[in-house]
């Protein structure tokens, strides 16, 4: 009896091994498993014979881990690949206080190692708060259709496909690796060799360092969402520097940017190849880009509000600017922001935003990098009063 018993939790064991969640079995013994319920599985190991300490690290483990399964879970493959920086950096550090219990359903020693089999129920309302106060978001329809703009220059000479575009030049080994990586993040890059429309290009279009416009022409030309326009420089072997733009072609407007230099670097096995480099440069900079581009674009599509905020106690135009720069920069869902009135101790601004006075509110107010300290104050009309204290 003793000897199928062991062999049952170790079959068990093994089952949850291997698999992030075990809820196929809750199925098969009748067991109901909610959506916010997972499993995990940790291990602490045991230092000096204290077990006390090797339990507790594996039930931490076990609760990071339980976590971490279920955001994959819930934001799929693409999800945790577009957010993975934000989810490492804000969300599983501090993975405990999504728990909402945990029981211990069994543990065992295995020579120096403690394990324990852990079910845990998740917070959906604290993690969602805190997966929108990280500017997570997740789009629905079909991907995103990007254009590539992106010229490369090696020993001096800089290629770039749109200054003769009837030519259809083969695609750069830079365009192939932003195909590649940009695809694998579940948008759908435009291949210019198949869709050259026949049309006539206008002069704005043809220049090697394109502005706004003529970016935005080549995006409306191909039906692009998102233009990424930008130039990759590979400096005497030895570098590969990259700089990206990212433009939404309906609003008009240019997205992000960001740029990146990654040095030719010596392995085990000899020294790198250029393609290598700027496959590593790209998969970097795709890596940044994407979690801004896919939140703007999610935004497009909502609702966009006007609202009218009084601010009073401001002692200088400086206090302003750095007050205006933050709703601009670093608040998730802000459209723009509009000086409307200045009066003696008070300026106004109209702010758009994509979502209710509430949310506004709360964002501003709770962020960590507010630059200013503020009240709130109700006004007889309802109106938005804030005072620099």
């Amino acid at each position: 009896m003793v000897k199928k018993s062991v062999k049952t939790v170790f079959i068990f064991f093994l089952l949850c091994l291997f698999l992030p969640e075990v809820s196929f079995l809750h199925a098969e013994t009748g067991v109901k498993s909610s959506e916010n319920e997972v499993f995990a599985i940790g291990t602490g190991v045991i230092v000096s014979g204290n077990l006390a300490r090797a339990k507790e690290s594996a039930i931490s483990q076990a609760l990071i881990r339980g976590v971490e399964n279920y955001l994959v879970r819930r934001l799929g493959k693409q999800g945790v690949v577009n957010n993975f920086q934000r989810l490492i950096q804000e969300i599983i550090p501090k993975a405990e206080e999504d728990i909402e219990n945990f029981h211990i359903l069994a543990e065992d020693q295995i020579g120096a190692k403690w394990k324990v089999l852990v079910r845990l129920r998740i917070n959906d309302k604290v993690l969602n708060e805190r997966l929108r106060q990280a500017g997570i978001v997740f789009t629905e329809g079909p991907p995103l259709k990007l254009l590539f703009l992106v010229s490369e220059t090696r020993g001096g000479n800089v290629s770039c496909w749109w200054r003769d575009p009837e030519t259809r030049s083969a695609l750069s080994p830079t365009e192939l690796a932003l195909h590649s990586l940009f695809q694998e993040r579940g948008f759908r890059p435009i291949n210019r060799l198949l869709s050259v429309p026949e049309v006539e290009y206008t002069e704005d279009m043809l220049s090697a360092g394109l502005q706004d416009i003529g970016i935005l022409k080549w995006g409306t030309l191909f039906s692009a969402d998102v233009v990424i326009y930008g130039q990759a420089e590979v400096i005497e072997e030895k570098e590969v520097s990259i700089s990206l733009e990212a433009f939404d072609v309906s609003q008009g407007a240019r997205i992000c940017q960001d740029i990146l230099s990654e040095p030719v670097t010596e392995g085990p096995e000899g020294r790198e190849s250029i393609l290598e480099t700027i496959d590593r440069a790209v998969r970097l900079l795709a890596a940044r880009l994407t979690p801004t581009i896919i939140r703007v674009r999610a935004f497009d599509h909502e609702t966009i509000n006007r609202f009218e905020i009084t601010i009073r106690g401001l002692t200088n135009f400086k206090q302003f600017s750095l007050l205006r720069d933050f709703l601009r920069r670093d608040v998730t869902g802000v459209k723009s922001v509009k000086q409307t009135r200045i009066r003696k101790n008070s300026i106004s601004i109209a702010i758009e935003f994509t979502g209710d006075k509430y949310e506004l509110l709360d964002r501003v107010l709770n962020h960590e990098n507010l630059p200013l300290e503020l009240n709130l104050h109700q006004t007889e009309e309802n109106d938005i009063l804030l005072t620099v204290l």
